[in-house]
């Protein structure tokens, strides 16, 4: 699993590299991290296309690929829907008892991001930080997150980390 992950984080690293906005280093060094390891320069980039962002959380499994219907059971589909924060949702245009079943369901649905209400990015943004331990003021101070954020995703970290 952390093999695919790096392997999937090395290939958008090197889509990003090709963007013609994304400052070089010297040395051959790349601004967004070494090979397979995130930075936040590169989770900035990444959302930069929102469009990119999606599929980068749906190929390393932060938010899902498949979700089945609860009323038909089939697998929704991935669709269009321009009124969201991020224009997709999950939808099903299945049958049930002759009748066309219209389901949908949120992007975040059973994922990382499900019940939150930031952007997907300051999610990451904020589960970085934690994650390397940096402290709560100082993620305040970067973000402008209210402490109550910081403490509800660093318990959140916690918890789904033990």
């Amino acid at each position: 699993m952390v093999e695919h992950i790096q392997k999937t984080i090395s290939e958008y690293q090197q889509r990003i590299m090709e963007v013609p906005y994304v400052p070089k280093r010297s040395y051959g060094r790349s601004a967004i991290g070494i090979n397979g390891v995130v930075n936040m320069v590169f989770l900035t980039f990444l959302f930069s296309d929102k469009d990119l962002g999606i599929q980068f959380l749906k190929d390393v499994g932060l938010i899902c690929s498949k979700v089945p219907c609860n009323t038909c059971g089939r697998d929704m589909t991935w669709c269009a829907f321009p009124k969201t924060t991020y224009g997709f949702r999950w939808r099903c245009r299945g049958k049930v008892a002759e009748a066309k079943c219209s389901q949908s369901k949120a992007i975040r649905h059973g994922s990382w991001f499900q019940g939150s209400k930031l952007t997907f990015h300051e999610v990451l943004y904020l589960t970085y930080d934690i994650v390397r331990r940096e402290p709560a003021h100082l993620i305040q101070q970067e973000y402008g997150f209210s402490s109550k954020t910081i403490a509800d995703w660093g318990m959140f970290c916690r918890e789904t980390m033990l």
